[in-house]
């Protein structure tokens, strides 16, 4: 019972925000049907995710692909195989959400469902309904997260070495580097642009501009692998980032320009891109959190952290708000930052950077000489607790430094910008 009532109101409270703002703000009809349909598509994969993911499960388990939950260890659950790459299912089901909605998009959904109600009678919807440039950007989002899935899985079963799984996202990130048709410049603060005496309010920065998109992919696709080891931390972290976004997406779409379409709002555009992703990554990711809320009864592995991280990245990227993201990116990267001196092996980096548990009192603590990551640093300002509550405390946090992104946003609107 408590088990589900905190998925609920993780749930409720993640969903209700996009959810308003989508019923209440977005009145252009294209826009709306199509999110409708996304928003279809998205509760579709999280039912075939949820159905999915203990059958998974099962063939994982019976190919010795498992492992036994650490925080659990002296007590019988600790004993039980658990099986992982959960986030198999979860990455190949939201491929195939992102593949149908993008046929959907493709051929007009409204021309569709009135072909069908009419009993396919008459001409069947012809092709072409958006740009050429959204199909780039829709292929190259495909290829660049099914690269970063394969890659995880590749992880699970062959335990690549560290200095290889940073560099490898750098490969991902070429179809993005390609179909990314935005500037490569940054706004800069009124103030300084005053100070400095520039005549245009954004500096051009060329291939560094595109150096640092590969830097966020790398950055994106590591931070979720690293802020974890408890029981649904990564895919609770992944489903508030994900709500996240998406509230900032409908924001701006409902504040963007009234242009068709498939007219030129490249900003409102690129939202649109963004809001196509995060429905069905929010909806894939709650089935996979059904399974893998405390206690777990299967293990994400790094199949879900690199997809889920690269989605992310995606998402900003093509989206064009990837300074924006980095505000709601906030514990990762303290989490990162805080990790440097374990991750370069300037202090001892042991494999699996987890709590002590005590079977005796079923509470996880600091080590004596803790491992410097956010789940150790919260047990030691807040205090020895169970794992449950230590991961909802660090979804909590999550979720204040998502609402902090949005006022620091709201705060430089009309400063930085």
């Amino acid at each position: 019972m408590k088990r589900s009532l905190q998925l609920t109101v993780l749930t409720i409270a993640s969903f209700a925000t996009p959810a308003c703002i989508f019923f209440l703000k977005i009145k252009d009809e294209n826009v709306y049907a199509l999110i409708s349909t996304c928003s279809t598509i998205a509760c579709i994969g999280f039912l075939i995710t949820s159905w999915l993911i203990p059958k998974v499960g099962v063939k994982t388990l019976a190919r010795g692909i498992c492992g036994k939950d650490l925080n659990k260890k002296g007590t019988p659950a600790g004993e039980i195989p658990v099986p992982e790459s959960g986030g198999l299912a979860v990455g190949c089901v939201f491929l195939l959400c992102v593949i149908c909605f993008e046929f959907l998009h493709y051929y007009d959904v409204k021309n569709i469902v009135s072909w069908v109600c009419n009993g396919l009678s008459g001409d069947p919807p012809k092709p072409g309904h958006i740009p050429e440039s959204w199909l780039v950007d829709f292929n190259a989002a495909l290829a660049a997260i099914g690269f970063m899935m394969f890659l995880g899985f590749a992880d699970d079963v062959l335990d690549i070495r560290w200095s290889v799984k940073m560099l490898l996202p750098m490969f991902a990130a070429l179809p993005l580097l390609v179909a990314y048709s935005g500037g490569t410049g940054i706004a800069l603060p009124k103030p300084l642009q005053s100070l400095l005496r520039l005549q245009h309010s954004f500096l051009e920065l060329g291939l560094l501009y595109q150096a640092y998109m590969v830097a966020l992919t790398i950055f994106c696709s590591n931070s979720i692998n690293i802020l974890a080891g408890v029981n649904g931390l990564e895919a609770g972290q992944t489903f508030i980032i994900a709500c996240a976004i998406l509230t900032h997406n409908l924001l701006s779409i409902s504040a963007g320009c009234a242009d068709e379409l498939n007219g030129g709002c490249a900003v409102r555009d690129g939202h649109l891109f963004s809001a196509y992703l995060m429905l069905p990554l929010a909806g894939c990711t709650l089935g996979l959190l059904v399974h893998n809320w405390y206690p777990s009864r299967i293990f994400v592995g790094d199949t879900f952290t690199y997809f889920a991280g690269m989605t992310i990245a995606v998402a900003g990227i093509l989206g064009h708000f990837s300074e924006t993201l980095l505000l709601f990116l906030i514990p990762q990267i303290i989490n990162f930052v805080y990790s440097l001196p374990q991750l370069f092996k300037i202090i001892p980096c042991p494999r699996h950077r987890l709590p002590v548990f005590d079977p005796k009192t079923g509470l996880l603590r600091p080590k004596d000489q803790p491992d410097w990551n956010v789940v150790n640093l919260m047990l030691q300002l807040t205090g020895n607790t169970t794992e449950n509550i230590l991961c909802v405390r660090i979804l909590v946090f999550q979720a204040v430094c998502c609402a902090l992104g949005f006022l620091v946003r709201w705060m430089l609107t009309g400063v930085y910008k």
